[in-house]
């Protein structure tokens, strides 16, 4: 499925034009191999003991895991040097794997809190959080090679423990207010070794540690039986991040490994939440939001890089409203719609553009060919519209409580940029995605048939900035049918 996914971005639609056939569905042009394999174990619990006053919890979580996955990522089959090749044009075949071939992960809550349903109310606890991944890729010289050039490995180990703790007290009947606060500590060191014919063989290693308090103020204010009002000031924090990319070009095992410093973010948010007479029932945030030293990732590029970098600022505003009808019996109406600011506020932002050829739209740096500004840049996969809308109607049947249903949902978002730096070819210029569904349900039985994507819209969902223009596309029309039964 994934190889049916994949295109040539110049022939897609609102990017270059050109080329526009070399685009099929229901073709698949690749040489290499693909596969992903995942294993996965977890176990759980929760513990809870009543102290009268108030309750003590123990939450307790671990999981281990292994994954497999190698792809051939060169959007199609040969190379330029080769009697065939396509589709585009395709400097040199790229077939590449990652493992993670050991993942164990440990968490532990333990929080004690009031029992009590009136006057004020608290909670207070700690957290701690294990984490040790391992992370092996691979480069292959032939689209079918079993015997990797390049071997990285990476250990990651990764410590945090926090304390946290909140109140709310009702001031009056129509108005509570809640504080809470977290202290907040994190460890992370990387390992890598690397061996292969790219750059020198070697090893490297990083470590990132900070510690933060973070809090948070809200108020609720109930101005009616139908409207409530709601206000919150918080700060938030990101850790540290390290990133190793250790497989292809740096000349050092210690270049191709980049950290980023904390995150940290002041949002304002403000809403209403209100029923509107029996059938109807609307709600409406507006948020704005100061993230500070943010933690972003420039991928790709001539040097196929995936480094980390700090942007100085991310400035971010806008809206989330919801609306739910019932006009008549049996039928239900919803909508929702967005608006999404979120821009890069850096002049000292700067990132290498991409590796495939595309048409970068960003400002040069100064005396730096290759090199461009990203302030003022939207951030990646951040939609600035978005919106969504469903209708369900249902027809009793018979006695019992089932009944036929017909019911079909839609989706939009407006253009996104793929990556840090924008071009003409790396983004997708809006998406609607439409779905319908009938059949029979009762309290045991569920019979239907569905279409997802019922108008076949094509559209790039994101990219592969390497050695060409190579995306990748949402799914494509998709029928079926659909059973279901409950013993």
């Amino acid at each position: 499925r994934e190889a049916q996914r994949v295109l040539p971005l110049r022939a897609h639609r609102g990017l270059r034009q050109g080329d526009a056939d070399q685009h099929q569905r229901d073709q698949v042009r690749a040489d290499g191999l693909n596969f992903q394999r995942l294993k996965l174990a977890n176990l759980a619990g929760t513990l809870e003991w009543d102290l009268g006053a108030a309750t003590l919890t123990s939450v307790t979580s671990w999981w281990s895991g292994k994954y497999r996955s190698r792809g051939d990522i060169d959007g199609g089959f040969g190379a330029s040097f080769l009697p065939v090749s396509g589709p585009g044009f395709i400097p040199f075949s790229a077939n590449s794997r990652d493992d993670v071939p050991d993942l164990d992960q440990y968490t532990q809550e333990i929080r004690l809190a009031s029992n009590n349903d009136e006057g004020l109310t608290w909670q207070a606890g700690v957290f701690y959080f294990n984490e040790d991944l391992g992370i092996a890729s691979y480069n292959y010289d032939t689209p079918t090679g079993t015997s990797p050039s390049v071997t990285a490995t990476q250990q990651q180990s990764s410590k945090a423990w926090g304390v946290f703790g909140s109140l709310t007290y009702p001031v009056t009947e129509q108005l509570s207010l809640t504080a809470g606060a977290r202290y907040n500590n994190d460890k992370r060191r990387l390992d890598v070794e690397r061996s292969g014919f790219f750059g020198a063989i070697g090893t490297g290693f990083a470590r990132v540690k900070d510690d933060n308090l973070t809090w948070d103020l809200s108020a609720t204010y109930e101005a009616s039986d139908d409207i409530n009002l709601y206000a919150r000031v918080a700060k938030g924090y990101r850790a540290p991040s390290i990133q190793g990319r250790a497989l292809f070009v740096f000349t050092t095992v210690q270049d191709a490994i980049s950290t980023a410093d904390s995150e940290t973010i002041l949002s304002f948010e403000g809403g209403v939440k209100a029923n509107l007479g029996n059938r109807a029932r609307f709600n409406l945030s507006v948020y704005k939001y100061d993230l500070n030293d943010a933690q972003l990732t420039a991928v790709g590029g001539a040097s196929n890089a995936a480094k980390l970098i700090n942007a100085d600022n991310v400035d971010g505003y806008g809206f989330e409203a919801e609306f739910e009808a019932r006009p008549v019996d049996n039928l239900v109406l919803t909508a929702g719609l967005s608006y999404n600011r979120a821009k890069i506020d850096d002049p000292n932002a700067f990132i290498t553009g991409c590796g495939g050829g595309c048409t970068v739209t960003d400002p040069v740096r100064a005396g730096s060919p290759g090199i461009y500004s990203i302030d003022g840049n939207q951030l990646p996969q951040a939609p600035k519209w978005s919106a969504n809308w469903t209708a369900g109607y249902g027809i009793p049947v018979g006695s019992g409580s089932g009944e036929v249903y017909f019911f079909t949902d839609w989706a939009y978002r407006s253009k996104v940029n793929f990556f840090l730096y924008t071009s003409k070819e790396f983004n997708d210029d809006h998406m609607l995605e439409g779905g319908l569904r009938a059949g029979y349900r009762s309290d045991r039985v569920d019979i239907a048939a569905f279409v997802r994507n019922i108008t076949n819209d094509v559209s790039a969902v994101g990219g592969i900035d390497f050695n060409n223009l190579t995306g990748f596309v949402n799914e494509p029309r998709i029928w079926g049918l659909e059973f279901g039964l409950k013993f």
